[in-house]
């Protein structure tokens, strides 16, 4: 972990004025810190994928399922039923991605789209801005209820919340049995480019350190993470099962229609990397799972409804294909 220079004794701060608004607030905090030295660094040059590169030889390639997702898409747009007659005996568990509680609307069309097929969907209550092993354990007290019921259960998560759902049934094998499918939406599975670069270029990780407490009363250990290094140690020590029917969706956009343009571009331009804006398309397929792989969505077209003409997917018809996708699995 970098060290920043603490700030001189000699030079006392002033004490930043108190401002009405969280933006305002922060901006004056930031003014009172001691300066960040400008620092670049390699950043993630070279790490997106690293996963297939190490498994090369090892794990059979992930089956691409992209021509059946837009089959079902498209009796989806239609109106005909794609889910299969056993998707109402489970329970839907839904996991939250990162600031997915400081996003209104964020995950409400996949929720209504399951719950208008008359299925049983759970929230689960996870910290957004919260540590892995944290909401890790907030899953498996919703596993667990389901078993005590007996109930069979399908985890969707969106971004971090794949992560987590992976999580999970990673660290508690014993919980495999309650799980009947997982479906991973544009999850960091091998780690996220963004939050890398956030959490090891000094001025970013200034500034997520200071913002994450006070704007959002999260964690800012939690975006670090979803870094290379951390993910690295975490699939390694605690691969995830090949016995459970996954399916992952893996995107990428480049295009100044989409709200995460700026951050497509960068990716792009410093390392050529295909990405969504948060995930590079590579780091978002699970070993083992059947994969969907789309180049013209961004990160958050699968949790958040665009604006008319801005977008080709709608959340609820991609939830509802990849539901269906991984029910036909197992």
């Amino acid at each position: 972990m970098a060290s920043w220079p603490g700030p001189d004794p000699t030079s006392p701060v002033p004490t930043p004025a108190r401002e009405p608004g969280a933006v305002a607030r922060l901006t004056r905090g930031l003014r009172g810190l001691p300066p960040a030295s400008r620092w670049w660094g390699p950043g993630c040059g070279g790490l997106a994928g690293w996963l297939q590169r190490a498994a090369t030889g090892t794990t059979p390639p992930s089956p691409d399922v992209t021509p059946r997702f837009h089959q079902l898409l498209a009796r989806v747009k239609e109106g005909e039923p794609v889910l299969p007659a056993e998707a109402r005996r489970h329970q839907y568990v839904l996991v939250r991605g990162m600031l997915g509680d400081e996003l209104p609307g964020y995950l409400l069309d996949n929720v209504q789209r399951l719950e208008r097929r008359g299925l049983d969907v759970l929230e689960a209550p996870v910290d957004t801005e919260g540590l892995l092993r944290d909401n890790v354990a907030v899953l498996r007290e919703a596993l667990l209820d389901a078993a005590h019921f007996g109930r069979s259960v399908v985890l969707v998560g969106h971004s971090k919340g794949g992560v987590e759902c992976t999580a999970v049934l990673a660290l508690y094998p014993e919980l495999r049995r309650v799980v009947r499918a997982v479906v991973t939406l544009q999850a960091p599975y091998g780690g996220s480019s963004i939050a890398h670069d956030l959490a090891t270029a000094p001025e970013m990780r200034r500034l997520i350190d200071f913002a994450f407490p006070l704007l959002f009363h999260g964690v800012s250990r939690s975006v670090e993470d979803l870094a290379y290094p951390q993910r690295m140690d975490f699939v390694r020590e605690h691969p995830y099962p090949t016995d459970i029917p996954t399916v992952s969706l893996a995107t990428s956009r480049l295009s100044r229609l989409s709200t995460m343009y700026p951050l497509q571009r960068y990716l792009h331009e410093r390392y050529r990397y295909a990405s969504d804006g948060m995930v590079t398309a590579v780091d978002a397929e699970v070993p083992g799972a059947r994969v969907v792989r789309l180049d013209d969505m961004d990160h958050a077209q699968a949790a958040l409804r665009a604006l008319p003409g801005l977008s080709r997917y709608h959340p609820g018809d991609v939830t509802e294909v990849m539901v269906a996708l991984a029910l036909e699995s197992g």
